[in-house]
């Protein structure tokens, strides 16, 4: 008898460690979820399969809003995390800061990042001061990507993770951070074609 229930806790340990029991990627989705899985009330936008919300299964307190993408097969394939609105001076050294601790979080939990802080050529917002109105206006753009084909750590059937400031005005920002999983590219296919069955 005892030899059986030692087998039987040897057997859910083995299934413990190699059985996927669902476990949740970034804030508690996982890839395929149904709207109806994630709980908590979901706005529908504009856009084809995205709703809004402001509750997820394991909410971050820098974020207060998320936006989810579906698709009517392949379920989740896309989350977008926006935080809170950040204060910061025109030149954006508040936001630029919040950018930088949130780039070393998601490091070390993904690896390196491939970072990009452009400018667009012949931009006359070119000046430490004009970080803000450059960003407003599309002349400037500060992000950071990590992705599978650049050698990043992955799990939770994720593609890619892209970090963005942005801004709201002259003196308020904001971070988004943008999780792609496997299934993006079917989803986008699925949405694209349920859209197009109307015409």
């Amino acid at each position: 008898m005892r030899r059986v229930a030692i087998l039987a806790l040897a057997v859910l340990f083995l299934l413990y460690l190699f059985v996927d029991w669902g476990i949740a990627g970034p804030f508690g989705l996982s890839m395929g979820m149904k709207p109806e899985e994630v709980g908590g009330k979901l706005k529908k936008r504009a856009q084809p399969g995205v709703y809004q919300t402001a509750e997820v299964p394991n909410p971050h307190s820098f974020f207060d809003v998320y936006y989810l993408r579906f698709g009517p097969k392949t379920g989740l394939c896309w989350i977008v995390a926006e935080s809170k609105p950040v204060a910061t001076s025109v030149s954006g050294t508040e936001l630029r800061s919040e950018f930088d601790q949130m780039e070393e979080r998601l490091t070390a939990q993904y690896g390196k990042s491939k970072r990009y802080d452009l400018l667009q050529d012949g931009s006359m917002l070119n000046q430490p001061k004009d970080f803000m109105p450059g960003l407003q206006k599309k002349d400037r753009s500060l992000t950071a990507i990590w992705s599978v084909k650049d050698g990043a750590v992955m799990g939770d059937h994720l593609q890619s993770v892209l970090i963005q400031a942005c801004a709201l005005s002259d003196e308020k920002g904001c971070i988004r951070i943008s999780y792609q999983f496997e299934n993006f590219e079917q989803c986008g296919q699925e949405l694209n074609a349920a859209e197009d069955y109307t015409l």
